[in-house]
């Protein structure tokens, strides 16, 4: 029923009540004035129902036209209301765009950082992460539970942090160990409490530090006991040479006890001579000259180098073939032959065993080329383990305790890494090509 309908109806209904109210003026003889005032009264009457039924209308009206799209609510252009309506629309449009613009921009950011990026709320489901979690961590989270996996001591680091905090942990990524750095934040939005987590791999620059100590104590080490060395060489030397045959002592035994405590001065300060020009290697190691190989012509030729060294041993490559990759050559085949040396080593150990060393191409989790040297000698112990790569660490008589740091130190340079897997059986290296 519109708005002319109505009135004509109610200009009838007026009308017929005045019609009315003649006829029972003549009837009963009232005056002109009191059917006039009780016609007023009426028309008074029927006037605030027709607003008051209007005022009961209008939000029923406001919201079909809400529901219709019609944004001016059906109300004439001179209506008060249009207008203050029409401003508050436009403050709502603005707002709904900025909040759409906010988002926007802060999922263009979690997709634009390389850096593992969480936001939980308070019963740690997470609501937002960045595209490098499921790169960094290995798994895609939804629930903090997920860390667990890793290292339960970050779960329970996160899950307690009540203030902005920040700690180390490790992290076991299948068989790979990575170094986090965890830094929690806190904000409540709403009387509600959400966490931003980030958690950055530190492990490539732990391992710059490392290789940068133990170039400046080798250089120290080096120079210092060089300096010292030497000259007991020389000396011990010129001290044999010095030595005529014709000279007599009161008993042979006095002669040749110092012929022979010369000559091993000499021998044992030649010997340490040649260490520190090896040890030198770790402190002067040249940069990588990279050219681009074929990784299985590289390892057919590891093989050969020992198998004919060793017919008992049984060495096998297998893996990917034909892969082409970028490196140094000859520094690559340095830590190839330092790792087949050591399994070698330690399976001729094993007498009751048959000797076996398998070198492996493959790609890891993460699609980096790898090379494993596994053998089934009888391993390393967990303390082992721990000191592998520290320059002069060595379990044996005549270790000198530099091929596994100089191996390592050659790999971080190009840019990967030498990670020891725990077997079941054996011992086995992995090289890492970055």
């Amino acid at each position: 029923m519109n708005m002319r309908f109505k009135a004509t109806l109610c200009g009838v209904s007026l009308l017929l009540s005045g019609m009315l109210l003649f006829v029972a003026a003549m009837h009963y003889q009232l005056s002109a004035i009191t059917a006039l005032i009780i016609l007023l009264i009426i028309a008074q009457i029927m006037w605030l129902s027709r607003l008051f039924q209007q005022a009961q209308q209008f939000p029923e009206q406001l919201f079909r036209a809400l529901a219709n799209g019609d944004h001016t609510l059906g109300l004439p252009t001179a209506h008060p209301l249009r207008k203050d309506y029409e401003q508050a629309r436009s403050k709502m449009q603005a707002t709904q765009l900025d909040a759409q613009r906010q988002v926007q921009i802060i999922n263009a950011l979690f997709n634009h950082i390389n850096l593992p990026m969480l936001i939980c709320d308070e019963h740690g489901q997470v609501i937002e992460q960045s595209t490098a979690v499921n790169k960094q961590l290995g798994t895609k989270m939804n629930n903090l539970e997920a860390l667990k996996q890793g290292n339960p001591d970050i779960f329970e680091f996160v899950s307690t942090a009540t203030t902005n905090q920040h700690g180390t942990f490790h992290w076991h990524k299948n068989e790979q160990p990575e170094t986090l750095y965890v830094q929690v934040s806190t904000l409540h939005v709403q009387y509600r409490q959400y966490k931003v987590i980030t958690l950055q791999s530190i492990t490539e620059q732990l391992n710059t530090k490392e290789q940068q100590a133990y170039k400046k104590l080798t250089k120290v080490l080096t120079h210092e006991v060089a300096n010292s060395i030497t000259p007991l060489a020389s000396m011990a030397q010129t001290c044999l040479a010095l030595i005529p045959d014709t000279l007599q002592f009161d008993d042979q035994e006095d002669k040749d006890d110092l012929t022979l405590a010369l000559s091993t001065l000499a021998s044992r300060s030649s010997h340490l001579s040649d260490f520190i020009r090896e040890f030198r290697q770790l402190s002067n190691l040249p940069v990588p000259q990279l050219h681009t190989t074929q990784l299985c012509d590289l390892l057919d030729t590891t093989k050969h180098l020992f198998a004919s060294q060793h017919p008992d041993v049984d060495i096998e490559v297998s893996g990917i073939t034909h892969t082409m990759c970028t490196l140094d050559v000859k520094q690559i085949e340095q830590v190839l032959i330092n790792l087949c040396k050591n399994a070698i080593e330690a399976v001729a150990t094993m007498p009751n065993t048959a000797p076996k060393v398998r070198l492996i191409a493959l790609h890891n989790e993460h699609g980096q080329l790898c090379v494993d040297v596994c053998d089934n000698g009888p391993g390393i112990t967990e303390q082992a383990c721990k000191m592998m790569f520290v320059p002069f660490f060595t379990t044996k008589q005549q270790g000198s305790g530099i091929g596994l740091s100089l191996s390592k130190q050659i790999m971080v340079q190009h840019g990967g890494e030498l990670l020891y897997l725990h077997r079941s059986e054996g011992a086995c290296f992995r090289c890492v090509f970055g």
